[in-house]
């Protein structure tokens, strides 16, 4: 694959079927005028490290892991982004595409502010992507409920339960929500009370640009991205 063909990433989940991975990275690469081909294919959790290793074997350039996959893998997987530097390495680096991009997209998002994220609240089960110390603060509500007071003084707000924003307070101050939650929480609701609200869409496109970062070291327009995934997921 590293010689007269075409460099070849691969993407894995479990179930493949549905991820737009695959067809938003096929508009990335034609839009950077690059040959890059991408597969994809599903792969149970328990055979995880053995096709993470299978695909270093084969000569793939990159590899990319469905978060549902890296959740569900009971073998200490905990990246989910892996590339080679040189054609021909021997080994991959990696890391959690999720949580690079997250910690620069925050930052970015209160850079105007020229202050400190003070409070970091947490509604549901802990997301190990969000990145550690990006707040001073942090606070964890094990249940998709947290007190309207909790709401009103946190910067962040990760969400990873069908939460009700009917019982949440107007947004005071420059407020992020993250939402991880497998359900369908009512973004409008939030952002009507003034939160900005990052959910499964954009930290799709995060990923996606982080991939890129490292296996060809370009990115197109984000709009590219986000018209294919549309364009997808309408079909």
């Amino acid at each position: 694959m590293d010689g007269i063909t075409e460099p070849v990433v691969l993407v894995l989940g479990h179930p493949i079927a549905g991820n737009p991975a695959q067809f938003t990275l096929e508009r990335a690469f034609a839009a950077l005028n690059l040959p890059w081909r991408i597969f994809s294919c599903d792969v149970s959790p328990e055979r995880l490290p053995e096709a993470i290793e299978g695909a270093l074997i084969l000569g793939f350039r990159g590899l990319l892991l469905d978060q549902n996959l890296v959740t569900s893998s009971e073998r200490g997987v905990d990246a989910d982004l892996y590339w080679r530097e040189e054609v021909g390495q021997s080994s991959w680096q990696s890391i959690d595409a999720t949580q690079t991009w997250l910690e620069k997209a925050i930052l970015d998002f209160f850079a105007d502010d020229q202050g400190e994220i003070g409070s970091l609240l947490r509604i549901g089960p802990k997301v190990a992507s969000v990145p550690v110390g990006i707040a001073n603060e942090q606070h964890q509500s094990p249940i998709g409920w947290a007190s309207p007071e909790s709401i009103e003084r946190s910067d962040v707000i990760v969400v990873s339960e069908i939460v009700e924003p009917g019982q949440w307070p107007a947004a005071s101050t420059k407020t992020l929500v993250i939402d991880f939650a497998s359900g369908e929480n009512d973004h409008d609701a939030m952002r009507s009370l003034g939160y900005t609200v990052w959910g499964r869409d954009e930290l799709r496109i995060g990923v996606l640009m982080t991939c890129l970062a490292q296996w060809v070291k370009q990115q197109p327009d984000e709009d590219v991205l986000t018209e294919a995934i549309e364009e997808y997921l309408a079909v």
